[in-house]
Order: C-alpha cells, then sequence, then structure tokens
C-alpha cells in the first residue's frame, strides 16, 4: 500500500498564508485561541502538522547545522550566528510554535475533539506531534513550561525539569501508542504524509522514544538499554521515515529552497561536512551522496571562501524536496550506538550500522553497494573507534536534522573543530515568553548547558 497520499489543495491552503516560510524575518502572529473551538479536527491538524513542519524544517534546522559546521554562516546575522552570538530572539518563533499556532493549544484541543468521536488513533497520531515538539524543546531549551502550559487558570507557567519532561514525553508516547492500536477512524487523507497508516505511526513513536532515551544517555548510561528495546521496534525501512511534505507549488516550497531563493548568500557549505563528503577519499572515492546535498560552483565543490557551494537543486535544496523528520537511518545507528552503550557486541553494533547506511542507499535512489565501501570498514572496526566511526556515519545521515546538535553534544563526533568560545550548549528561552512569564530567568541567569548534557565537547 502506498502510504504517502498527497493532498496539495489542503496544504497549499495552509501553507499560503505562511509564504517565506523559510525565513524567520517576519515575526508570526498567534491566532486567538477564543477561536480554536470553532475549528474541526481535521482543520486543526492540518495546521499542526505545517506548525511542526516549520518546527523541524527552518531557523533551529539552521542554527544547529551551522554549530555542527554541516553549513556555514557567511554572511549577514547568519555569519554573526555561525560564530555563535545569539540572543534571546533566534529562537523566540520556534519556542512559541511549542505552543501557540499548530503548537500545544491546537494539539490539545484536536485530541479532545478526536477523543469525543472516538477516534483513538487519530488522537494518537496527535499525541505523537506533540511528543516531538515538546521532547525536541527540551532538548533545545532543557527545562521548559509544559505541565502548566497552555492552562488558562496557570497564565505564568512554572519550568518544569528537562528529565520530567522527558518522562512525560515517555508516557505521552506510551499512550500515543496505545491509542493506535484503538478503535475509531485516523485522519485518513487529512494526514500528509502516511495517510493515518497506523503501522507507520507506531514505528515513528518507537524510534521517537529511543532518541529521547539517548537523549539522557550522557547523563545516565541507563538509557542506552532503554533506547534499544524500543529502536528495535522502530523504523525498519526507508519507507517509513516520517517527512515533512513539500511540492513545486510556490506555497509548497521546500523551507531551504525558499531561504535561498530568498537569501541567497546568507549560508553555504559547511567546513566540516562539505570537505568530508565531497574531497575525502577514505572509502576509495568522495561519499555518492554529496551531489545529494550541495552543488558544485564550475567542476568542483567549494566549502573554504565566503562563496562556496549551497545545497543541491536535486537533493535537499530542491523545491520539491521532502525534508526527513525521523528516519530508518536513524532507528538504525541509534541500534548500534545503544548495542555498544549497553555492553552488547561490536558484531550486532556492526550489523546495525550497515543497515543504517542500507537505508540511505533507499532513501536517496542509490545503488545497493554504493556504500558498501564503508560499510566494509566497519566491519574491521571494534570498541571506541567503532562507536566513533557511526557517529561519522550518522552525522552524515542526519544532514540538517536538530538531531545532529544533539547527538554532537552527547558523543562529541564527529571532532569538529569549534570556533572561539566553542558550539552553545542551548539556545536562550525565547524573549516572547521571558517578557510575559516571570518564571523565565533572564538570559544572564540561564544555564550555559542543559541537565542531560554536563559537559562541553573539548
Amino acid at each position: 500500500m502506498n502510504t504517502r497520499i498527497r493532498s496539495g489543495r489542503v496544504l497549499s491552503v495552509a501553507l499560503a498564508s505562511m509564504a517565506l516560510g523559510g525565513c524567520e524575518f517576519i515575526t508570526a502572529v498567534d491566532g486567538n485561541p477564543n477561536a480554536v473551538a470553532k475549528a474541526s479536527v481535521d482543520q486543526l491538524f492540518t495546521g499542526i502538522q505545517v506548525n511542526t513542519w516549520f518546527f523541524a524544517e527552518g531557523q533551529l534546522s539552521r542554527i544547529t547545522s551551522m554549530w555542527t559546521q554541516q553549513m556555514t554562516g557567511v554572511d549577514r546575522q547568519f555569519e554573526s550566528l555561525d560564530n555563535y552570538q545569539v540572543t534571546e530572539a533566534d529562537g523566540d518563533d520556534d519556542f512559541g510554535r511549542v505552543y501557540t499556532s499548530g503548537g500545544l493549544v491546537d494539539i490539545r484541543r484536536a485530541i479532545a475533539l478526536a477523543e469525543a468521536a472516538g477516534r483513538a488513533p487519530y488522537a494518537g497520531i496527535l499525541r505523537i506531534h506533540e511528543a516531538y515538539l515538546v521532547g525536541m524543546a527540551a532538548s533545545i531549551w532543557g527545562a521548559i513550561p509544559y505541565r502548566e502550559a497552555v492552562n488558562l487558570d496557570i497564565p505564568e507557567p512554572v519550568l518544569d525539569p528537562q528529565a520530567q519532561v522527558y518522562g512525560d514525553v515517555q508516557a505521552l508516547l506510551d499512550k500515543a501508542i496505545t491509542d493506535l492500536g484503538g478503535t475509531g477512524a485516523g485522519p485518513g487523507p487529512v494526514d500528509l504524509w502516511f495517510g493515518g497508516n497506523t503501522a507507520r505511526w507506531i514505528a515513528v513513536a518507537r524510534t521517537l522514544k529511543a532518541r529521547f532515551f539517548m537523549h539522557q544517555a550522557e547523563a545516565s548510561n541507563a538509557s542506552y538499554a532503554l533506547a534499544l528495546a524500543q529502536a528495535n521496534q522502530g523504523i525498519t525501512a526507508a519507507a517509513g521515515t516520517w517527512k515533512v511534505q513539500h511540492s513545486t507549488a510556490a506555497t509548497e516550497n521546500n523551507l531551504w529552497y525558499q531561504f535561498f531563493r530568498d537569501r541567497s548568500g546568507y549560508i553555504g557549505g559547511g567546513d566540516f561536512l562539505g570537505p568530508l563528503m565531497a574531497t575525502s577519499t577514505a572509502y576509495g572515492a568522495p561519499d555518492p551522496r554529496v551531489s545529494r546535498y550541495f552543488s558544485q560552483l564550475g567542476a568542483s565543490y567549494v566549502f573554504v571562501t565566503d562563496i562556496r557551494s549551497l545545497l543541491s537543486s536535486t537533493g535537499f535544496g530542491s523545491s520539491s524536496y521532502d525534508f526527513p523528520i525521523v528516519t530508518c537511518a536513524e532507528n538504525q545507528f541509534i541500534i548500534a550506538e545503544a548495542t555498544l552503550g549497553s555492553g552488547g557486541t561490536a558484531a550486532a553494533a556492526r550489523t546495525a550500522a550497515d543497515a543504517a547506511l542500507d537505508c540511505e542507499e533507499a532513501e536517496h535512489g542509490l545503488s545497493s553497494i554504493a556504500l558498501a565501501a564503508q560499510q566494509a570498514a566497519n566491519d574491521a572496526l571494534t570498541g571506541t573507534v567503532l562507536r566513533n566511526e557511526i557517529m561519522r556515519q550518522k552525522y552524515i545521515a542526519l544532514f540538517l536534522n536538530i538531531e545532529s546538535y544533539n547527538d554532537w553534544k552527547r558523543t562529541c563526533q564527529p571532532a569538529i573543530r569549534q570556533r572561539a568560545g566553542g558550539v552553545p550548549g542551548r539556545l536562550y528561552y525565547g524573549l516572547s515568553e521571558r517578557q510575559t512569564n516571570p518564571n523565565i530567568p533572564a538570559p544572564s541567569s540561564q544555564p550555559p548547558r542543559n541537565a542531560n548534557d554536563p559537559a562541553a565537547c573539548p
């Protein structure tokens, strides 16, 4: 069954109000929460999906890709961000997305409508969207308002500890998995990627559970075994990857494409990732995915000047490229790392790492032997060297995904050369939240790192 259902007309309406969405230069205007009750569950869910996609593919993707040197900021405010000059305005819109305009306010209302109609699978899919937003927000900001959030009786919600938020998100995903096995109609084609396919969503939920357990592994070694148990039930094939949906229609374009269309020259190919893929011959030849990632300048890839390679027009930089959020490759790399972290064998870890590269071949339409040299190299490794190679390969596979930043903070791999001052351990809370909620401390009083990331990378 083809579960990748397109509904361009619906998506076009949802995105039309977000033209120039690839840029965060226009402050979003929140809708009136009092008017949400008039919207149907389908209408709410369309907005929830679009908001989630902007969170995954927008400003946070740009900032974290620069800090991990998958991309490089070379002009205006992005050159400053590339050099770690960050303010509380830089993540303001994205902090707001967690709660409003398709965030928690709309998600909670949509869940209530789905449950009132006896549509448990629909509620489960909505809960996965909530878990993604909240779990990733905890990874970026640490302690965040959650248990008291979007409660009209509590206008100034407290910050819940990061570990508590992760625990609540794990419970939410457990509930989502139960819901997906329940009765009632799902969203059908209103689910713009999987068309309501419950098996696909259960696998995504399992991989997200594994991801969020891995977020805590630096502070708690027990998290490796918990992550492994979930990843073993997670996404197993490229067809199960959860992606943002795009098309060539102007109102449905890929957000990175929109950014380069409207702000060309602000960001270019990454100082570390670019040469790693384009010029390294560690496996006998440059990485075969490089043409999917970066453009050429003339006959070569350029990553050493301000005028440098951009995103590929036939891959990540295409107007219709469907941006990955949670992938088959990520799931298999989690199995590989968590196997080693929980005391498993190098052989089992190598098998999972090789399976992740199989996922990459399928994802990018490569031959089944395109990454065979990298797989063969894996088979000779053990111990720390194997673990570092797993993280290097995952870093390449999770191109532009916010999760690469979390992986790097946890493992310090690959060993990128940080700029002066070192990569920030977190973003400041959004300015708008601090101005309206006295529980948000001033930037000077915020911690430099989150609780799950106690040590900076050297």
